[in-house]
């Protein structure tokens, strides 16, 4: 039973079937004859009708070829007929090549394109060559092949084009092959030359196909009755073939005596540039194979033909066989054409597939007009097959061809192709299966594993191939398929995946744990084979074959990498973090994007600098950056306020501070201060930041550095709109007196208000410090007075009695210096009372001076003030005594409206007793309301307020009884 009733049947396959062997010539040849065809239920390849009278009535069709849609038939009288199929039925062109009467067709060959055509005709003993274009209405002679009795063409597909044939080869019946080239516009050959010669056989050339892998490098392949020839090699064809002149050299293939008819066949798949498979009908059978076009791996000629053998036609040699006519080539099988029926063979097993018989219609007796009658041709574009019996054309249809292809090729045991042709997930799986049995049976384990990982079916189960691995210890190989499980689960699986993951996750660290151990157990030995083989071998030191670490930790990363989103996060880092893998741990934190994870194990390596570049990335929770704030600035603190102060988008200075504080103490590293303060300095000025706490830090920092002008300077600097400071005075000044730092004592006291604690302190150590400081109260005079006569005590008290003198001089220096804030009357009581009045006598008589021109100037201002009364009193006197007159037609000054008239309604409130109007001295007049009005606009709310409340009181009463 075969393979495919086996599966068929619902069976399992055992053994593959027979193939090939070697006959005595070295050719693969089958041990079973051509197997009748098989019962198929469904058919692949089937007869359907294109055109019933091809000839037209033109004689009997002769040849037959197709190209690009087209078909072409060469009639017995000499008629050439093309058909477009694809507008239907009529002929495109209808030709007649000869009118000679005793014509006879020998050959059609049409180009791949369609665009060129060859006809070879007979006319008596004389041989013609006929060429026509696509576009022509009339074929050409080939006058320079004249007296050539071609018998094949073979067309370069890379060098022609619509106009012109490129180097075609034409083969003849003296064993020649000539170079022809034809261009379309020239109408005649370019070239026409004799380019080889058979030497030691003059077998007509039935075929020859000819294929430029390159500009530089082409491939020729040539048919006699009884050799297959292969050439090969660089620049044009007649230099190429020159090389082949010498009958020593062995490039073809001996067979016994072929068939005349087309007995060589290309297969090109549609739309590709090389072919991909041949067939040569030869009397033994049919000898065919496939095109290797790698020339590098290429060593002899017929190493461009790989997989090629020899199928015979029948199992009795003395058995006289029925030879084919023609054979077709499609994807997968060779269409061999009998008289009586079109039998297809599959390439790959040998085996009859189907047998399309041919009806009476088509059918012909076997004679001399056979191969006249019947053929058959290959449109290589369009990947079509066409058959001519007698006047009917005929397209060999194909419905799935690759049905049942991945059990051929399974019975092949070609796994590959089997696998690449399956349709359905259950004949993967079947594939799969197979090919990692038969890798198990010769103990490749590793490949074993990965094909069993694909298998989706339930059989064979998880645990049967996880036990049969443990059994055979092979971890690499259970490794393998668990990694390959995985990477077939889908995402409904994902429970599956992470348990397979994390027992892969096991046996990656177990792995390189031993490893490891190996390492330290055999280091010399290690280093020897790494330094032979290289890391990349995978096998360093270790008798049971076990890779380098540095290569299994790379392993180890891509596997966390590759199934990041699968495995559980906490297993995962507690299997990682239990073997002591903290460098893997932070890498699958990594591709995990666990950026806090990531800094976390970097701040516990001390690598600080390492973790700014990932708090730098994009899309990183900038409360990463509050958060390890301490740690970073500890560590690394100028990259650390350098990444801080580039931060974009800006950080919030305020949520650093509690990282900072620490580092306002005194007992904190230079270098960490100094860095805090520079980041607090850039975020008072370039951020402007007024937070009172980031200013309090500030004054702490400034507080803590050896020289006191920067932290006077801030204190002068650090202020608002309105000259309040911005940092907290009280908490700068405690830390000041910590820190000793006087002057900024003295500076923060006085914004306390205190000046009086601020002079004091001042004149413990700089007295100019202090009168400066008593200056500072403008607006308090009394105060200021104060705090002069505070220094003034200071001075005389500093100095004992013997030293009155120098004490008397600083007192008048200083009464100088004080601007007359105090005078020596308020010094003098400072002193004994047997002090010697005579070291104050200048200072007496500036005193002196100084009230008598106080006196003088107080008497000055007492006579001008008198004057000023009387003047007053004058003018008082002449006002009781004044008049005017008014017209009462007289405009009123804002309304306009004579003042004898009642005031507008929109003036306000008039009438009563309110006055009925004003006359000022400067002659303006005014309705009594207008008045009011007027003033109301200048007066505060109060006063308008009260204006309203007069009038509206004095509206309301009346004349009389105003006068009552």
């Amino acid at each position: 039973m075969s393979l495919l009733e086996d599966w068929e049947a619902g069976g399992s396959f055992h053994e593959p079937a027979q193939g090939f062997t070697i006959d005595e010539a070295g050719l693969a040849v089958s041990n079973d004859p051509l197997p009748p065809a098989p019962s198929v239920d469904q058919s692949i390849f089937g007869l359907h009708t294109t055109e019933r009278q091809l000839s037209r009535g033109k004689g009997q069709p002769v040849v037959l070829a197709a190209a690009e849609g087209c078909v072409t038939v060469v009639t017995s009288r000499a008629y050439l007929l093309r058909y477009d199929l694809q507008q239907g039925p009529t002929p495109v062109l209808e030709l007649e090549l000869s009118r000679h009467t005793d014509v006879a067709v020998r050959g059609l060959w049409v180009s791949h394109s369609g665009e060129h055509t060859v006809v070879a005709l007979q006319l008596g003993s004389a041989h013609e060559t006929h060429y026509m274009h696509a576009t022509w209405k009339k074929n050409k002679v080939m006058s320079k092949l004249k007296g050539v009795a071609i018998s094949c063409v073979g067309w370069n597909k890379q060098t022609q084009s619509d106009t012109t044939t490129g180097d075609i080869l034409v083969g003849s019946l003296a064993g020649a092959l000539h170079e022809v080239i034809v261009d379309e516009k020239d109408k005649k050959e370019k070239v026409a030359k004799r380019v080889f010669q058979l030497q030691d056989s003059k077998d007509p050339i039935s075929s020859v196909y000819q294929h430029q892998a390159s500009p530089g490098q082409r491939m020729v392949l040539m048919a006699t009755s009884k050799r297959l020839y292969v050439f090969s090699g660089k620049g044009g064809l007649e230099t190429m073939l020159a090389r082949y002149t010498s009958p020593d050299i062995n490039n073809y293939i001996e067979l016994g005596a072929g068939v005349s008819s087309a007995p060589l066949q290309l297969y090109y798949q549609p739309g590709a540039d090389k072919p991909e498979a041949f067939a040569w009908l030869t009397q033994p059978g049919i000898y065919y194979g496939s095109f290797s076009w790698d020339t590098s791996q290429h060593k002899r000629e017929l190493d461009h033909l790989t997989r090629h053998r020899l199928l015979p036609y029948s199992s009795s040699r003395s058995e006289a066989a029925v030879l084919p006519l023609a054979v077709a080539l499609s994807q997968f099988y060779l269409l061999l054409l009998f008289p009586t029926k079109l039998q297809c063979i599959n390439r790959v097993n040998g085996q009859v597939r189907q047998e399309l018989p041919l009806t009476p219609s088509r059918t012909l007796s076997v004679g001399p007009q056979t191969a006249e009658t019947l053929a058959l041709a290959s449109d290589d574009a369009e990947g079509t097959v066409y058959l001519m019996a007698g006047d009917s054309l005929q397209e060999v249809t194909v419905q799935d061809e690759s049905r049942g292809m991945w059990l051929i090729y399974l019975e092949q045991q070609d796994y590959k192709s089997a696998f690449r042709h399956c349709k359905s997930q259950g004949d993967r799986d079947t594939v799969s299966s197979a090919e990692a049995e038969a890798c198990f049976g010769d103990g490749k384990y590793v490949e074993a594993a990965r094909l069993l990982g694909r298998v989706t079916a339930a059989v064979p189960a998880f645990e049967e191939v996880v036990l049969r691995f443990v059994e055979v210890n092979s971890p690499q190989a259970l490794q393998a398929f668990l990694q390959t499980k995985m990477d077939s689960l889908g995402q409904e699986d994902k429970a599956q995946a992470t348990m397979v993951g994390t027992w892969l996750l096991e046996l990656y660290l177990d792995q390189l744990n031993r490893g490891l151990l190996e390492v330290n157990s055999h280091p010399s030995e290690l280093e020897v084979k790494e330094q032979t083989n290289g890391p990349s071998e995978a096998v360093a030191g270790d008798v049971k074959g076990l890779p380098v670490p540095d290569q299994l930790t790379q392993d180890l990363r891509a596997f966390l990498k590759r199934n990041v989103n699968v495995l559980d996060v906490n297993v995962t880092v507690s299997l990682l973090a239990g073997y002591g893998r903290l460098d893997d741990l932070m890498e699958y934190a990594t591709y995990r994007k666990d950026w806090e994870a990531v800094v976390e194990y970097l701040m516990q390596r001390g690598e600080a600098e390492r973790a700014l570049p990932v708090l730098r990335r994009p899309g990183v929770s900038q409360e990463l950056w509050y958060k390890f704030a301490p740690t970073l600035v500890l560590l690394a603190p100028r990259p650390t306020v350098d990444a801080w102060m580039t931060a974009q988008p800006p950080l919030d200075p305020p949520r650093l501070l509690p990282a900072l504080l620490r580092f306002a103490e005194a007992d904190a590293p230079p270098e960490c201060q100094a860095q805090v303060l520079r980041f607090v300095e850039f975020c008072i000025h370039h951020l402007e930041n007024d937070d009172p706490a980031i200013h309090h830090l500030a004054a702490a920092l400034y507080c803590l550095e050896e020289e006191e002008a920067p932290l006077l300077q801030y204190l002068a600097n650090a202020r608002d709109s309105q000259g309040k400071p911005l940092y907290d005075p009280q908490t700068a000044l405690r830390l000041a007196r910590q820190r000793n730092k006087l002057q900024a004592c003295v500076q923060l006291l006085c914004d306390l208000n205190l000046y009086e604690d601020a002079v004091v302190l001042a004149l413990s150590f700089d007295m100019a410090l202090a009168s400066a400081t008593a200056n500072r109260p403008e607006d308090e005079p009394a105060l200021k007075r104060n705090l002069w006569l505070t220094i003034a005590r200071h001075i005389v008290h500093q100095h004992p009695s013997q030293d009155q003198e120098v004490a008397i001089k600083q007192v008048n220096e200083f009464l100088r210096e004080s601007g007359g804030v105090i005078k020596i009357e308020d010094v003098l009581p400072l002193f004994p009372d047997f002090v010697k009045i005579d070291n104050f006598k200048d200072a007496i008589c500036q005193s002196l001076e100084d009230y008598n021109k106080q006196i003088d100037k107080l008497k000055t201002e007492m006579e001008d003030a008198t004057r000023i009364a009387d003047a007053l009193r004058k003018d008082m006197a002449a006002l009781e005594h004044r008049a005017a007159t008014l017209d009462l037609s007289e405009g009123c000054a804002r309304c306009g409206v004579a003042v004898g008239e009642p005031p507008p309604a929109t003036a306000g409130i008039s009438g009563g007793a309110a006055p009925p109007f004003y006359l000022f001295p400067s002659g303006n007049a005014f309705h009594g309301t207008c008045l009011a009005s007027e003033v109301m606009q200048l007066a505060p709310p109060p006063q308008q307020q009260r204006i309203h409340t007069l009038l509206t009181r004095l509206s309301q009463v009346t004349t009389l009884s105003w006068l009552r």
